[in-house]
């Protein structure tokens, strides 16, 4: 069995259930602002911080729309959906990350996600002070699918790639941790990984809990 030295985390649709949060803002952003639905734009945005995202609102939306503004608006209604409704966790995650621990594992989180939703997320589920190391996304140049956050994260902690496993949920999560050349578990959430998704992958598993089974 391989052994790593720290597990590196994403957040969003890998330890909690929020990507369908902000596709329902997405959905309410697009009818406030009279913008073309489409459900592929909201896939491809899923883990690119709002830098990265250039290009797919570059793809999807015409010229001249509100960016700045829908974009906040988007942000905003995540966050009272996720205040009224919780973001809900993908197991139970004190449990899992207590289990990690004992077995002698750093951890640390790499989110595209602001700082602010972070510290929400983290606060609720009362895990604030369990990670080494919380890197965001604007704390890189270059948000995924670049690798810049897991060899920020890396470096952080003091370690070599391969001495970190990461545990990711989406495409653009996926293609980052490839490209730092670190080992990567996914644990799809809306998106299946394709063939060649899938290669680069370490393995591919059901649920956050499985994580266990290899470590």
């Amino acid at each position: 069995m391989k052994k790593w030295k720290a597990i590196l985390f994403d957040m969003d649709g890998t330890l909690f259930d929020t990507e369908q949060i902000s596709r329902i803002a997405w959905l309410v952003t697009m009818e406030r602002f009279h913008l073309p639905k489409s459900e592929q734009f909201i896939l491809d945005l899923i883990g690119r911080t709002y830098q990265s995202a250039q290009v797919v609102f570059d793809a999807y939306m015409p010229k001249g729309w509100p960016q700045e503004e829908a974009y906040q608006y988007h942000e905003d209604y995540a966050m009272e959906y996720k205040k009224t409704h919780g973001p809900l966790p993908k197991c139970n995650l004190k449990q899992l990350f207590t289990a990690l621990q004992e077995k002698g594992y750093r951890l640390a989180l790499a989110s595209s996600a602001r700082r602010e939703n972070v510290e929400f997320n983290l606060q609720h589920e009362g895990i604030q002070d369990v990670f080494e190391e919380i890197v965001v996304g604007k704390m890189v140049a270059h948000g995924k699918p670049h690798p810049d956050i897991y060899l920020e994260t890396a470096k952080r902690l003091g370690l070599r790639k391969e001495d970190c496993l990461v545990i990711e949920d989406s495409k653009n999560g996926i293609l980052a941790a490839h490209a730092a050349k670190m080992d990567v578990i996914m644990i799809p959430d809306m998106i299946a990984p394709d063939d060649e998704l899938k290669a680069m992958c370490y393995q591919v598993m059901e649920k956050l809990e499985d994580i266990l089974t290899v470590l």
